[in-house]
């Protein structure tokens, strides 16, 4: 599967064209999938070993071509539209953005890019949590996050999910921000990151509460589909593809 969002992003295509169709771009050489860390000057936390792990399993899992590594760029950077996938992971406020990063952040989103937020504080209400509603609401005034319906393409895009969690498990939903039928913006609370977060040794860095290394198999897999997603838009999860997926030894 040789696929991207970069040339669409790039491009500058019609953002309105862009919505109304998420195609599925070619890969060239060169560009293959990677992951970009947001970070702002505070309540950010950059988890590069998280996301080069994710990286590692997509490769191994399914055929997605990737380099595995993170890059960490700041919301006003033009590099950001280098990166069809973005992470945004923190555990404290989250300071005021700048109206260039804020319609740069809109542009993103909007030309093809996704953007997954982590809550990675472990609380049920959390001061991230507080200052990153109050930014989404900022950048898509008219469209409010809103609970993903338990049938939505993020659960069925790889593996077949019945819940999402993460090293936590205190939410078990995901949140997102709608921009024609694609959610480019997901959100969780339950601190996926740290789930997939390693030590330099390779060993898991954190526990995964309440239900270990089970609940950390099904956060990974949550990330995987949380990228196929990202490449593929709305995947088809008609009856056909829930056979096949049986049939291969993925709906567990």
């Amino acid at each position: 599967m040789r696929i991207s969002r970069r040339n669409a992003l790039l491009s500058g295509a019609s953002a309105l064209a862009t919505l109304a169709t998420r195609p599925a771009w070619a890969f060239g050489d060169g560009t293959r999938m990677d992951v970009a860390e947001i970070m702002l000057p505070s309540g950010t936390v950059s988890r590069p070993n998280a996301w080069t792990r994710l990286l590692l399993e997509v490769v191994q899992t399914t055929s997605v071509e990737c380099t595995p590594r993170a890059v960490q760029v700041a919301p006003d950077d033009p590099e950001l539209f280098s990166h069809p996938f973005a992470v945004l992971v923190g555990t404290g406020p989250l300071p005021s953005l700048s109206e260039r990063a804020r319609e740069q952040l809109v542009r993103y989103l909007s030309y093809g890019g996704f953007l997954f937020v982590d809550d990675a504080s472990g609380e049920p209400k959390s001061a991230f949590d507080a200052s990153f509603r109050l930014l989404a609401q900022g950048l898509f005034p008219t469209r409010p996050l809103a609970v993903l319906s338990a049938d939505h393409s993020v659960y069925r895009s790889f593996f077949l999910l019945r819940e999402p969690v993460g090293r936590v498990a205190l939410h078990r939903v995901l949140e997102g921000v709608q921009l024609g039928s694609m959610h480019p913006l997901v959100y969780s609370q339950d601190d996926v990151s740290g789930a997939l977060d390693r030590r330099a040794d390779g060993m898991d860095l954190s526990a995964c509460v309440p239900e270990g290394e089970l609940q950390r198999r099904e956060a990974v897999k949550l990330a995987i589909n949380l990228v196929l997603y990202a490449l593929t838009s709305n995947y088809k999860h008609d009856q056909a593809h829930v056979r096949r997926l049986m049939e291969e030894g993925r709906l567990e």
